[in-house]
């Protein structure tokens, strides 16, 4: 099985779109509060994702790449903003403490000290290329079923559905590029260590909502 076809392995086992809070946000049934409080929590994994974004250029040692990751970087840290635009919306504290999953999350994210640049960019891969269909998703079930239309409520979702087809398409180049004499298990177990903490910081999430969440 070729890297590609085992990333797509990790993606499918923790695709988001299947977990219980995204399914009551698309069916219309989490309440304002609940999203206010899923809008403080993720808020950590926007930074964190800013965060990995710049150590990506940080680590680059190639002008030109330097360069290109730095504009990534830029980009995903004025992201913040919105997402923030997002969280006034629905009543979210983005100044709360994360919960221990979302913690969890945002370090996986993050990846402080502790992964090299390829790394940095399958980690990076790995949560973009899954963003459009979710962004699509949030946005959708916004507009439908909780009254938050065009404006700062669905920026971050709209700008995500767009935006990372590009980013991801970018990232799979840079991949590409480097992937002759990778160690492809590690790679992949960064991969895998990003999707599954996006997975259990909902379950955060629905913990935080009173809700039982099954053992992944």
């Amino acid at each position: 099985m070729s890297f590609w076809s085992e990333l797509d392995a990790v993606r499918e086992r923790w695709d988001v779109l299947r977990h219980p809070f995204y399914q009551r946000w698309s069916a219309g049934e989490l309440t304002v509060e609940e999203l206010g409080l899923y809008a403080g929590e993720y808020h950590h994994a926007v930074v964190a994702l800013a965060a990995a974004s710049e150590r990506a250029a940080s680590a680059a040692t190639e002008p030109a790449l330097r360069d290109e990751l730095a504009g990534h970087a830029a980009e995903e840290r004025a992201h913040v903003d919105v997402w923030a635009g997002f969280a006034a919306a629905v009543g979210g504290d983005t100044a709360r403490p994360p919960a221990p999953e979302t913690a969890a999350c945002a370090e996986a994210w993050a990846g402080p000290g502790r992964r090299s640049l390829m790394g940095t960019l399958v980690a990076l891969y790995a949560i973009e290329s899954a963003q459009p269909a979710i962004a699509a998703t949030k946005a959708d079930g916004l507009r439908r079923w909780y009254g938050i239309g065009e404006g700062d409520g669905t920026a971050y979702f709209d700008l995500h559905a767009e935006r990372d087809l590009e980013h991801a398409a970018a990232g799979r180049r840079l991949i590409e590029q480097r992937l002759a004499g990778s160690d492809e298990q590690a790679l992949l177990a960064e991969a895998e260590a990003v999707l599954r903490g996006n997975w259990e910081l909902l379950d955060g999430v629905e913990r935080a909502c009173g809700r039982e969440v099954a053992v992944a």
